[in-house]
């Protein structure tokens, strides 16, 4: 793959991973638009960037759930990642390639219909992570699977609707991407030990550097945005996308 399709598929990636408009519904289109769809190498390059960007950033709060693992914090994550997992293992097992694709104008739309309505259904009295806000954000991410749906803006919206404060349902909503992430990065590294593909390591290394630099900025971005108040400007753009995938699919 030539270097400039590489990096502007990470900076693609390192975007719309962590800003709530949907990273694989981006990808998706980048790649007809490019008339180049990215190898497993590729996939798993980009996905190990924003890893990157999400442990770096973090990197406190991650230490802190490393040496408590069962404190609050690391209990409420567990909470959620268990929804996610059985709900992305059944998507991933019963849902094919193909008809993913096919339900992207789909996914969008739930992207839209949710950073659009999600304020009116905001409860007005903040309420701290419990169980209740942890399994919500984890269906959210569970569902996000789907092509088009933002993972982000899926747990950001589900968790300010569970009563959680802008701030707060950021930094939690990153912090449950860390396994979901692992989790692609091990799934496709299977695909890719059967695959015998050539690889392209000065490619990869340029648009696994793109997305994890790109990343970085957007979490401090989304995170300022979040702490204002509505994400509804992410919603108003996520038409364009849809409307194009409505054209291409």
């Amino acid at each position: 793959m030539p270097i400039i399709i590489s990096v502007c598929l990470g900076v693609v990636q390192g975007l719309t991973e962590f800003l709530p408009v949907s990273s694989s519904g981006h990808l998706v289109l980048a790649q007809k638009l490019f008339g180049s769809e990215p190898d497993l190498f590729t996939n798993v390059a980009l996905h190990c960037g924003t890893l990157l960007a999400v442990l770096i950033f973090y990197r406190k709060q991650i230490a802190a759930l490393i040496k408590k693992p069962f404190g609050a914090g690391g209990v409420w994550l567990i909470t959620a990642t268990i929804p996610t997992v059985v709900i992305a293992v059944a998507v991933k097992f019963l849902l094919p390639d193909a008809l993913g694709d096919a339900l992207l104008p789909v996914g969008f739309a739930m992207t839209v219909f949710l950073l659009l309505t999600s304020e009116f259904f905001r409860r007005k009295k903040p309420a701290p992570p419990r169980a209740v806000n942890a399994l919500a954000a984890g269906l959210a991410q569970g569902v996000s699977v789907l092509p088009g749906l933002s993972r982000s803006g899926a747990t950001i919206c589900a968790m300010r609707m569970a009563g959680m404060d802008g701030k707060k349902a950021v930094e939690l909503s990153f912090l449950m991407s860390v396994p979901v992430i692992i989790g692609s990065i091990i799934f496709m590294c299977f695909d890719v030990s059967v695959s015998a593909a050539p690889v392209d390591f000065v490619s990869l290394a340029a648009g696994t550097l793109a997305s994890g630099a790109t990343g970085y900025f957007s979490l401090k971005f989304l995170k300022k945005i979040a702490d204002g108040g509505s994400l509804s400007a992410f919603g108003y753009y996520t038409l364009f996308p849809f409307l194009l995938s409505c054209v291409i699919y």
